[in-house]
């Protein structure tokens, strides 16, 4: 984003993005509890304005791990004992439904990991570092992942174990938890997401967004 603060905190229509995400979490009856993984240097401010906005099922806010794996870890060891499904959610996707949220709970609860995803509607290239195409990848097979990424609990802290040697030795190809259960021979249904459920991640982002935010009326 170019800014010296946390996108989290940029504002649409008068609200930052952070309280766009945690609304529809709010609003998804699916969902009991969410945990909050928070910059460490912004965590006061993210518990103030949180708990400004009445939010009663968030009941945690963590700070954040160098990397995506370790920041979903930090959330993992805060999660209640009767915790048996967890869904890992980008903060910077407000659009997603409490629709597709639960179809991905549901379908998780069938086949123990899942992800939205969308088919990608572009051709896409497979590079080498020199930036030359090395091969085309078929488009009717390529499908653009998304969050919520939903798993079982035991196979999340699985997968997350320091110990593992996948997560020692491979740590920077795991951009995502569905790569890291995949890497571990689990198989991850996709279910198919939306268009709208964007991730906020350019200033063209945010502009979209206030487009997004208007059509809904909010």
């Amino acid at each position: 984003m170019g800014k010296s603060q946390p996108k989290m905190l940029l504002e649409i229509l008068g609200k930052p993005l952070l309280y766009w995400s945690l609304k529809v979490l709010e609003e998804t009856t699916i969902l009991d509890r969410v945990v909050v993984v928070a910059p460490k240097a912004y965590l006061t401010i993210f518990k103030r304005l949180i708990h400004s906005w009445g939010f009663k099922k968030v009941f945690k806010i963590v700070k954040g791990g160098k990397e995506r794996k370790d920041s979903s870890r930090n959330a993992l060891k805060v999660l209640p004992k009767d915790c048996e499904w967890v869904g890992i959610h980008d903060g910077a996707r407000p659009f997603v439904s409490s629709a597709l949220i639960e179809k991905c709970f549901k379908a998780a609860f069938k086949n123990g990991a899942t992800i939205l995803a969308i088919p990608a509607q572009d051709t896409i290239k497979m590079v080498q570092e020199n930036l030359q195409i090395k091969r085309t990848i078929p488009r009717d097979r390529a499908w653009l992942a998304q969050t919520p990424q939903v798993f079982k609990r035991d196979l999340l802290e699985e997968m997350h174990s320091m110990n593992h040697p996948q997560f020692q030795t491979n740590r920077s190809r795991y951009t995502d938890d569905a790569s890291l259960a995949e890497s571990l021979g689990y198989k991850v249904q996709i279910v198919p997401g939306s268009y709208e459920n964007i991730k906020i991640t350019t200033p063209k982002d945010l502009i979209l967004a206030e487009a997004i935010l208007k059509e809904k009326n909010v």
